[in-house]
């Protein structure tokens, strides 16, 4: 009943545009169907090449139907795709699973704990830390990038995974500001009830406030998931003995530009996509869900 009675309201709304209106609307829709199908016929050419033969798509028409469908070109690049130094395409794999999930992790989590002190508590050098945070955002990666790589280098972190988590846990950037905003709309009320009954603050944070925020932190996880998914520069700067698909696959793309068997190179880069997209799917409905906080009563 509420479904239909929402509907009756808004195709009056519809059926009351202007003719201006309309062709705007028409217009828009057919500028966003060619941007979609600009975002996906990349995808589809990759697909469709990777289904070749090598001689076909060095020899033939790239933008054809292959004569013949070689789905066993997704079994080669496993056998096929192993880089100089040894690591095998599963080297590559595991190598981006335990990268990506501990450094989306650690990122989110500690943003997640320096945006709810900030913003649910009183001291004497919030102000001061808010702004740096706020200031060190606005100073550019590039012109920092030299001395990074010496502390790097000094600290002894340079190709050891230890990298991943000394510099995942600074707690600030965008993470922070989304996780910041949050909590600050986040009634207190939650706390006191529970110092009422008898909870501490850890309790406060890790049963109450953690659980309310699920659907933000949820959403960067799967955001910086993919970023560093993608992400090939970090490996090749700073730990180079741990290829991940992307670097691997970079890697390899350089250094075999006369042998490469770019088919099969395209299985492995469609395979590289399905951790994404499975992730994607599993926590759609959460990342879509309203990041509204009620249940407080006046």
């Amino acid at each position: 009943m509420k479904r239909k009675k929402a509907e009756s309201e808004i195709s009056p709304i519809l059926s009351e545009r202007s003719r201006v209106e309309k062709i705007v609307f028409s217009v828009v829709f057919v500028i966003f169907c060619l941007y979609s199908l600009s975002l996906i016929y990349p995808f589809v050419w990759v697909f469709i090449n990777s289904l070749k033969d090598s001689l076909e798509y060095s020899g033939g028409n790239a933008f054809a139907l292959p004569k013949e469908w070689l789905f066993s070109n997704y079994i080669r690049a496993f056998e096929m795709l192993t880089l100089d130094d040894g690591t095998t395409f599963f080297g590559m794999i595991f190598n981006s699973v335990w990268y990506t999930v501990l450094s989306s992790g650690l990122s989110v989590f500690t943003c997640c704990i320096t945006g709810y002190c900030l913003s649910k508590y009183n001291f004497k050098a919030k102000g001061i830390i808010y702004g740096t945070a706020i200031f060190c955002m606005t100073i550019p990666v590039v012109g920092s990038m030299a001395s990074y790589y010496k502390l790097i280098g000094e600290l002894g972190l340079y190709d050891t995974p230890l990298y991943v988590v000394v510099t995942h846990l600074s707690g600030w950037g965008f993470n922070f500001l989304v996780m910041y905003g949050f909590f600050k709309n986040v009634s207190w009320s939650y706390a006191e009830a529970a110092f009422i009954d008898g909870g501490g603050h850890f309790l406060v944070f890790f049963r109450i406030m953690l659980p309310l925020a699920l659907g933000p932190i949820v959403t960067l996880f799967v955001v910086a998931f993919v970023q560093n998914w993608n992400d090939y520069m970090t490996m090749i700067l700073y730990i180079p003995s741990y290829p991940t698909l992307s670097s691997g696959l970079y890697t390899f793309q350089a250094n075999a530009i006369r042998e490469v068997n770019y088919p099969v190179y395209f299985a492995g880069l469609l395979i590289s996509l399905i951790p994404v997209l499975v992730l994607f799917g599993f926590c759609s409905d959460i990342m879509m869900r309203n990041m509204n906080v009620g249940g407080i009563k006046a």
